[in-house]
């Protein structure tokens, strides 16, 4: 029979009967006595410590009289037979578990125990911080939680490393992928945890995830603590690029707990195979970052915005396939073959350049490369002034495209170039601010601001700083609220309104535009403004992903897993939000294994991607897999509801048909269907 109660501590204070009732308290001191009884169930607690801990600025016969009021008001609220598991002795109180069920016992039992089952159930159970949320109830109850918080997320750091060392001995790929994630979200630093999960991407077969895992330990190292990665990460890193089999573990692992993986893809790695991206057949294009001949940090931020420049020019022509800038640019430091490269990312051909600068004169040598046969095919050098750069930009692309796709009317192009800025420091800061954008966090969203301000001051005419502050409102909306009932902002709507006012040929206007029309609920607008996107440069991968969320949103599913998968094959090494688009799509077309295989790598791309993964599971009868992705879900739920961003009575199932508002009530209904079975509420 299940117990008359149940108190949940772990991500957030929560009393329940066992009906699902929600069980309310009259004050904030009750709520805070019922939660350290139940933080120590079954063990009677001294009535002067229970007075000093939430009474103590008061006299101690005062303390007593607001005690035994408290535990009076504690009894009254507690349901049914509940109420007599509170017992008060003459100097002790405590709260038996006989017919209340509290979630920290069971976490620490389940720890205690270290099988792997019990493991699996520690996890699932460790929603979140002790009480996390919980309002301030006085200095000496604050510090003692505040202990309590930290021993508990301890144990559950302990419980996680044990679980990631058993799912990559047993080959347990997707849980381990979750698992170091959750591991990397408690403590990014880890680095033995960055070298697990590259090897675990690489055992899924997405060896560009795995060298950009690489990329951002690298890149956190660097920016937070100001070193570089180990000589174990490093010779994995190189070990990914040669596309060899992977060592059993480094000199620098034995610290850790999970670094003796297998040295072939586990067998469970192929339980659901990747989500086929097939080929057009048309010529795939890769353009690296053009080399700086010097350490000049500006220089090198040039060559990159060059290269991405050249490969959205290119992007443009249907006759083409163009690999997306951000994936192409990982290879920045990687001193690779063409070969490896074409092999890695896909391309039938690499362009590669190099920039020197002296007295404001740039010299630029750039060859286009066969990735089959390492031939070069087509090469030129230029020395321009900097201030040249625009017109350069254009001749580099007419030269690639004459020699890729043969004779294309040179007015295509002229039509669909996007409008220069007349002041290059305006392009530079543009530059800064889009690189700022890419690092999610909500101190380099206002540096992008910033940025985007200041190229803006700089040069009015210039549309593309526009898009960007759009994109940072965007952002913030995206990664940090999910309130969708207060989106769009008018502000966002201006930006990319003047942003085409400026340059109708800008994709990311368009579309950036579309997804504030959908999700304003003028879907057929949407529609056409995704199409407006793809028409303007249908090898866009930003572009692409939108579109398969867009489209997917509106019941347009064939389209959406098209848009979708092809974003994935021209964006190997993709973001994580490109796989929880691309799946919502094969969700919503009802292809259930090929969803999982996409987002499973990712389960915490964004914070409904593990409910797709839950409902894909539970729709193939598999609700035992369930778990822990559910519980992903109301951790960042439960999250939302304690900052206020939700309405207090708003359920987690409504939550999420509010952040991706679905057009038709049929897929409304196929996603709340596998949601319940998946046990959501």
């Amino acid at each position: 029979m299940a117990n008359d109660l149940q108190l949940s501590l772990l991500g957030g204070f929560e009393c329940r009967t066992n009906k699902g009732e929600l069980v309310r308290f009259p004050t904030r001191k009750v709520r805070a006595l019922c939660a350290w009884l139940a933080l120590h169930a079954d063990d009677p607690q001294p009535r002067n410590s229970l007075a000093a801990l939430l009474w103590g600025e008061q006299s101690d016969a005062a303390a007593r009289l607001n005690l035994r009021k408290g535990l009076s008001r504690l009894r009254a609220c507690l349901p049914g037979a509940a109420a007599d598991s509170l017992v008060a002795y003459d100097d002790q109180v405590v709260l038996l578990t006989d017919r209340v069920t509290v979630d920290v016992p069971c976490f620490r039992g389940c720890a205690e125990d270290a099988t792997p089952a019990s493991l699996e159930r520690a996890a699932a159970l460790y929603r979140g911080s002790l009480l996390e949320g919980f309002p301030e109830c006085g200095e000496v109850f604050d510090e003692r939680i505040a202990g309590e918080r930290q021993r508990l997320e301890d144990v559950y750091c302990s419980v996680l490393h044990q679980l990631l060392e058993h799912y990559t001995a047993t080959g347990a790929i997707e849980s381990g992928v979750q698992t170091a994630l959750r591991l990397l979200s408690i403590d990014p630093f880890q680095e033995h945890v960055h070298q697990t999960l590259m090897r675990l991407y690489r055992y899924l077969g997405r060896p560009g995830s795995a060298l950009a895992q690489y990329h951002r330990c690298r890149a956190l190292l660097a920016e937070e603590l100001g070193v570089e990665p180990s000589a174990g990460t490093e010779q994995l890193k190189t070990t990914l690029l040669d596309g060899e089999t992977l060592p059993d573990s480094t000199a620098n692992d034995e610290q850790s707990l999970c670094t003796r993986p297998a040295l072939s893809p586990p067998p469970r790695a192929a339980e659901y195979p990747a989500c086929a991206c097939p080929r057009s057949g048309r010529p795939t294009v890769a353009v690296l970052s053009f080399a700086a001949a010097t350490q000049d940090h500006d220089l090198r931020l040039l060559g990159d915005g060059m290269a991405e420049d050249i490969a959205i020019e290119l992007g443009r022509f249907r006759e083409l396939d163009v690999i997306a800038p951000p994936s192409a640019l990982t290879y920045r430091n990687a001193a690779a073959p063409p070969e490896r490269i074409g092999k890695e990312l896909g391309s039938t051909c690499v362009v590669t350049g190099t920039l020197r600068e002296a007295a404001r004169r740039l010299s630029i040598t750039i060859c286009l490369v066969d990735t089959a046969t390492g031939r070069q095919l087509w090469a030129e050098r230029y020395i321009r002034c900097r201030d040249d750069m625009f017109e350069l930009q254009d001749e580099i692309v007419r030269g690639l495209v004459a020699e890729l796709a043969g004779r294309i009317e040179v007015d295509r192009l002229a039509a669909a170039r996007r409008k220069t800025p007349a002041e290059l420091e305006a392009y530079d800061l543009w530059l800064r601010g889009r690189a700022a954008l890419r690092r999610a966090d909500l101190t380099t969203l206002t540096e992008a601001r910033r940025y985007f301000q200041q190229a803006i001051a700089r040069d009015p005419h210039f549309g593309r700083p526009y898009v960007g502050l759009a994109l940072a409102q965007i952002n913030e909306w995206a990664c940090f609220s999910w309130n969708h009932w207060v989106f769009p902002r008018q502000d966002v709507l201006d930006h990319v309104h003047r942003a085409l006012e400026l340059d109708e040929y800008d994709q990311h206007a368009h579309c950036v535009l579309a997804m504030t029309q959908l999700y304003g609920g003028d879907y057929e607008a949407a529609r056409s403004g995704l199409m407006r996107a793809l028409e303007l440069n249908a090898n866009d991968t930003d572009v692409l992903a939108h579109a398969a969320l867009g489209l997917t949103l509106i019941g347009d599913h064939a389209a959406a897993v098209e848009y979708g998968t092809k974003a994935l094959r021209l964006a190997p090494h993709h973001p994580d939000w490109y796989a929880t688009f691309a799946g919502m799509a094969l969700f919503n077309a009802r292809h259930y294994v090929e969803a999982i295989a996409t987002m499973a790598p990712a389960p915490e791309a964004i914070c409904n991607t593990a409910a797709f993964i839950a409902a894909a599971e539970a729709h193939r009868g598999r609700t035992e897999r369930c778990t822990a992705y559910r519980d992903t879900v109301y951790r960042h739920y439960r999250r939302e509801l304690q900052r206020g961003n939700l309405p207090e009575r708003m359920s987690c199932i409504d939550w999420l048909l509010a952040v991706d508002p679905f057009r038709l009530d049929d897929d409304v209904a196929h996603y709340v269907d596998g949601l319940r079975k998946a046990g959501f509420r």
